[in-house]
């Protein structure tokens, strides 16, 4: 008979599991804070079977992560002292009343600003290199925008549209109605040199040549109507710039004059500064609000342009055109005016001329 095989004991691992990988068991980590007990049976020797090996999933851990940071977040965050030990620094006490009284009939958002200017200032550290400069830069930036101003007057699409409409007017104030209608359908030889000889339009040729030439000009007139808008806009931001830095300049003005009477014991050097900064910047000033009426004159040049160009070259002188090719056809066709339509025409041609005049 076969020996029956003896039963392994206990703490060895049977001869058909040698040699086979021990499972990996996924399951969540165990808690931290308790430490499991070792088991009686479970040593460290080598007979001992070994335990599965546990790995934590990802989401295990960024919940833990998360944890944590929330714990940190509901902790309050202590700011640490930042004030630099040193000398105090003092402002002066002043009130709106007191800046109105320099100059009772300012504007309140002038007033608001030079308090600002004031409150700012620090007597502690003031230096006369600060006063000599108290509002330089704003008269630097007047200085460009007066420059600036210059160069817009002598702006391109203001020139070619003071050209055509000028052109337009010499054109029509040739016309001679009573000429055209009156003249021969064919000049002679003394005729073609008196004609060549005169300014006038008072021929056929020379009507049909101006009416092709006054079309071109009201096409062109046309295409720089949008331009001289947008010009106008630029002019009116330009207007306004120099009207902010009045109001600046002003407030600088009357804070340097009240920092002058502050100064005027403790610091007399840094005072007188201030009084010449105020003088000197008082007279910006006044040039700047002297110049208001100059600007409102520059912003209306484009406008009446834009009124020239819009009442009389796109609607009046379009209607003439097409009386002039009336004319001309007829004159061709050795036809004559009678005095009433030749009347009308003339009446619409001084009409023109006098809309293009103002």
């Amino acid at each position: 008979m076969p020996q029956d095989k003896a039963p392994p004991s206990r703490g060895t691992v049977p001869d058909d599991r040698q040699g086979r990988l021990r499972p990996t068991v996924i399951a969540p980590p165990p808690d931290r804070s308790r430490t499991p007990r070792a088991e009686p049976g479970e040593s460290a020797g080598t007979d001992a079977p070994a335990k599965p090996t546990i790995v934590a999933t990802a989401s295990t851990q960024n919940d833990s992560a998360t944890a944590k940071s929330g714990r940190s977040a509901q902790m309050p965050l202590v700011a640490k002292p930042t004030a630099i030990p040193g000398v105090e620094r003092k402002r002066i006490a002043v009130e709106l009343s007191d800046i109105r009284k320099l100059s009772p009939l300012t504007r309140p958002e002038v007033l608001q600003q030079a308090l600002r200017l004031i409150q700012s200032f620090v007597v502690e550290s003031a230096r006369e290199r600060q006063a000599v400069l108290w509002g330089h830069r704003i008269q630097q930036d007047y200085s460009g925008l007066v420059s600036r101003s210059l160069e817009l007057s002598q702006a391109d699409v203001l020139q070619k549209a003071t050209g055509y409409i000028g052109r337009m007017t010499d054109i029509l104030g040739a016309i001679d109605i009573k000429a055209v209608c009156d003249a021969p359908s064919a000049a002679g030889i003394f005729g073609e040199y008196f004609k060549k000889s005169n300014s006038r339009i008072d021929t056929a040729g020379e009507l049909q040549a101006a009416r092709i030439e006054l079309d071109q000009l009201v096409r062109l007139m046309g295409e720089a109507l949008e331009l001289l808008l947008s010009f106008k806009e630029t002019l009116e931001q330009h207007a306004r710039r120099i009207e902010g830095m009045g109001d600046e300049a002003e407030a600088s003005a009357l804070a340097a004059s009240f920092l002058s009477d502050h100064l005027r014991v403790s610091r007399p050097p840094i005072s007188q500064r201030f009084l010449e900064r105020a003088m000197s910047l008082t007279q910006t000033v006044a040039q700047i609000r002297s110049g208001a009426s100059m600007r409102d004159v520059q912003i209306e040049q484009p406008l009446r342009l834009i009124r020239a160009i819009q009442n009389v070259a796109l609607v009046m002188v379009p209607g003439f055109l097409g009386s002039m090719a009336s004319l001309t056809t007829m004159l061709e066709n050795s036809r004559k005016l009678t005095p009433t339509e030749a009347g009308e025409l003339s009446y619409q041609l001084r009409n023109i001329l006098q809309q293009l005049k103002e």
